[in-house]
């Protein structure tokens, strides 16, 4: 598949295409071509990009609090700060609102617990009245059954004896409602304990919670906004965790270039390829670089744009720290590989897959499809290394109905 041609890429194949410029022929009936010559030829592709920390100091919420904090207001990126200057505030209202609940609930616990207790002493009051009026009942049953039988019936006598069981009974109930009153007041008292408890230690979590609406700069420096897993810039509206980081402070002098290459033009990308870097803000001077690695799948930059991109990461060769710094964007030519003496035509030349491609060679009004064997490329160039011969002519486009 001919890989695409893009605006940046252009660049790499206009000398080739001036070299042969003299070759090319516009007379009627016959197809643009070029005479094929043997010439030295850098592979390149084109990116932009921008200067990112190499080594920074992470500015993260505490760990001590597990719970989700919505930011609010941050300081802008690229601002200098100061050591204890505030760079981020976190909404409150929820955590206050949830406070204001908990301390309800503790109020709540506090009077439970009172009511607890006084109805332990209340209970303990009915208990002992319920034993005076059976000790009562019973000193009148007993006077009764020790009656003269000739002055009651027998049945008045039965009933008599079965009160006394009737009170033995609960007399004994009433004895153990007392030996056991403690101990079931004391056991509903330590359930109220432990829900107080919980609310409190909610409570002090809010509390320290509300201590950290504030997130204040460990250090002097430029704040940069730190990023989500998917690559998405914190800010106002984003949701962070403690120990995520919410920014960074870049050590001076310690920047590298990140690039991102369009997924059509990344051809030939590796580690340890040469890099010409140019500062938007300073074009008049080209800086070295050294590919340090190469993202292996393509992906968005962000999710408005389905474009894909190629990230790579960039060593500069010499750090000039008053004038590279974070956030800096910069346009860059990654060197992909270099032919000697070679063949080298432009992508649009060559049809078909790299195992099966093939140019059509121009005689006169004629066009004759032959196969070739492919080298080295990059988005608008390619290297012919065997099927073509210096001083043949290779069609600019396909002819009419063999493309």
């Amino acid at each position: 598949m001919k890989p695409r041609r893009t605006l940046a890429g252009r660049t790499a194949v206009v000398a080739v295409t001036l070299a042969v410029a003299a070759g090319c022929t516009s007379g009627a009936g016959e197809l643009p071509g070029f005479e094929v010559e043997r010439r030295d030829v850098e592979f390149r592709v084109m990116a932009r990009g921008e200067l990112v920390a190499s080594e920074s100091l992470p500015i993260t919420l505490p760990g001590a609090i597990r719970m989700p904090f919505n930011i609010a207001w941050m300081a802008p990126e690229f601002s200098e700060v100061r050591a204890g200057e505030v760079i981020a505030r976190f909404d409150d209202v929820q955590v206050v609102l949830d406070r204001e609940t908990t301390a309800l609930n503790v109020a709540k616990s506090g009077f439970k617990l009172a009511g607890t207790e006084r109805e332990g002493e209340l209970e303990k009051t009915r208990i002992g009245h319920e034993v005076l009026r059976v000790d009562g009942e019973r000193v009148i049953s007993e006077t009764f059954a020790q009656a003269d039988e000739r002055l009651f019936s027998r049945i008045e006598l039965i009933d008599a004896l079965a009160d006394l069981e009737y009170l033995d009974v609960e007399a004994t109930f009433l004895d153990w409602q007392l030996e056991t009153l403690d101990q079931r007041s004391e056991a509903e008292r330590n359930l109220i304990r432990a829900e107080q408890q919980g609310e409190l230690s909610k409570l002090e979590k809010q509390d320290a919670a509300l201590d950290m609406m504030e997130l204040r700069s460990p250090a002097d420096g430029t704040f940069i906004y730190a990023e989500t897993p998917w690559g998405e810039k914190l800010g106002k509206g984003k949701t962070v965790f403690p120990g995520m980081p919410v920014g960074l402070l870049p050590v001076r002098g310690k920047v590298k270039a990140r690039l991102y290459v369009p997924e059509a033009d990344a051809v030939g990308l590796a580690a340890g390829q040469t890099v010409r870097l140019r500062l938007d803000a300073a074009a008049d001077r080209q800086y070295g670089a050294t590919v340090g690695s190469v993202s292996p799948v393509a992906s968005p930059r962000n999710r408005t744009d389905p474009q894909k991109f190629f990230i790579v990461e960039a060593e500069i060769d010499a750090v000039d720290p008053d004038l590279m710094r974070v956030g800096s964007r910069l346009r860059a030519e990654i060197v992909t590989g270099r032919v000697a003496d070679g063949v080298v035509v432009p992508a649009q030349t060559v049809h078909g897959e790299a195992a099966e491609a093939f140019v059509f060679v121009v005689t006169g009004e004629r066009a004759e499809q032959r196969a070739v064997v492919t080298g080295r490329r990059s988005p608008d160039l390619i290297e012919i290394r065997s099927g073509v011969e210096p001083g043949e002519r290779i069609s600019l486009v396909a002819p009419a109905g063999r493309g």
